[in-house]
C-alpha cells in the first residue's frame, strides 16, 4: 500500500481573464492533444510538465487529470548497482522519468489531488493552462477553520519562522521573496530551508520586525505555491503562552492509502485515485467542511 495525503484547494477564475470552465478547458485539451501528442508537454527553461486528460467532466461531474513532472534528457538521474557500476537509464526519444498527481476539478470551485514526495504541484498545471491554452486559473490552499485565528492570535509577537522553499516559475524577485528569498541567489538555488528568528537565547520580549513578520504571512498565503515546509512560533497575545504552528499540517487534507498501481509498483492505481478524491470531496461536502475552511489568501497580514 502507498500513503497520500488528499489536499484540498479552492479555484477562482482570474480578474480580467475569461471564465474558468473545466470542462470546457479539459475538451480543448483533449483535441489538441488528439491531434498532436507533443501538446500535452511544455518545457520552460528545463521544467518540463505533462498534463493527461483522463474525464473531460462536465457542468455536473469532476473534470480528472494527471499532470506529470519530467526530466528532460540533460536532467535524467543514472541507474546503479551495488558493485560501483554507474549506466544510464534507458529511455527511448519520447520517454521521461515521471512523478506524478491525480486532480480531480468540480464545477463548484473545489479542486483537490493526491500529495506525495515528488510530486507536482498544481503551480504547474496553472502554468501548463496559462502557457498553452491561454486559460488562467488560481489555486488557493484551504486551510481547517480555525487556522485564521490561531495566525491571528501570534500577529505582532511572532519569534522564529522555519522555511523551505522550492522555486516555481511564478517566483518573483520583490515582495515576499525580498527578504525572505534574497533575488541574488536567482535560479542557482532551487530550492532553501532557513530560520528567522531570535534565537533560543534571545531576550523575551523580542520579536520579528513588522516587515518581516507581513512577509511571512503574505508567505504562508502562497504556501502551496513554494513552501515544503513552514512552521511558525511565536506568543499568543490573549493567553501569554509561546506556540507553534505547522502550516501545512493545518491544510484540509486527509491521509489515505492506496494499492499499487498493476503496472507501476510506484504509484498508486489511478483509478482508485480518483475515486478516493471524489469520495472525500462528498463527505466533506455533506459535513460543510468547505463552508468552514479558511482559504490561503485570506492569510494576509492586515495593517492595522
Amino acid at each position: 500500500m502507498l500513503k497520500r495525503r488528499l489536499i484540498f484547494h479552492r479555484w477562482h477564475s482570474v480578474n480580467g481573464r475569461a471564465k474558468f470552465t473545466p470542462h470546457e478547458t479539459a475538451a480543448e485539451l483533449q483535441a489538441a492533444i488528439a491531434y498532436d501528442s507533443d501538446f500535452s508537454i511544455l518545457d520552460v527553461d528545463g521544467t518540463v510538465t505533462a498534463v493527461e486528460v483522463v474525464d473531460v467532466g462536465s457542468a455536473d461531474l469532476p473534470t480528472n487529470l494527471r499532470v506529470l513532472a519530467l526530466r528532460n534528457p540533460d536532467d535524467r538521474p543514472f541507474k546503479w548497482d551495488a558493485s560501483g557500476s554507474v549506466s544510464p537509464i534507458s529511455l527511448g526519444d519520447h520517454e521521461y522519468p515521471a512523478d506524478v498527481t491525480h486532480v480531480s476539478i468540480w464545477p463548484d470551485g473545489i479542486c483537490a489531488h493526491d500529495f506525495g514526495k515528488n510530486v507536482p504541484r498544481l503551480s504547474r498545471l496553472d502554468q501548463f493552462l496559462r502557457r498553452k491554452l491561454h486559460h488562467h486559473v488560481s489555486f488557493d490552499a484551504l486551510y481547517r477553520e480555525d487556522m485564521l485565528e490561531k495566525l491571528e492570535a501570534l500577529k505582532g509577537q511572532l519569534r522564529s519562522v522555519e522555511v523551505a522553499l522550492v522555486q516555481t516559475d511564478t517566483r518573483q524577485d520583490t515582495g515576499v521573496f525580498r527578504t525572505l528569498f534574497p533575488a541574488a541567489f536567482g535560479n542557482k538555488v532551487p530550492s532553501i530551508r532557513f530560520t528567522l528568528g531570535m534565537g533560543r537565547y534571545g531576550p523575551r520580549n523580542r520579536y520579528l520586525d513588522g516587515e518581516t513578520e507581513e512577509e511571512v504571512f503574505e508567505l504562508a498565503r502562497q504556501a502551496d505555491d513554494f513552501v515544503s515546509n513552514m512552521i511558525i512560533r511565536g506568543r499568543n497575545g490573549s493567553t501569554g503562552d509561546m506556540e507553534t504552528i505547522n502550516l501545512l499540517q493545518e491544510r484540509l487534507q486527509v491521509e489515505t492509502e492506496f494499492r499499487r498501481s498493476g503496472t507501476i509498483p510506484s504509484m498508486p492505481d489511478p483509478g482508485t485515485v480518483f475515486i478516493e478524491l471524489d469520495q472525500t470531496y462528498k463527505d466533506f461536502k455533506r459535513r460543510e467542511r468547505f463552508k468552514s475552511a479558511v482559504e490561503g489568501q485570506k492569510m494576509r497580514s492586515r495593517k492595522k
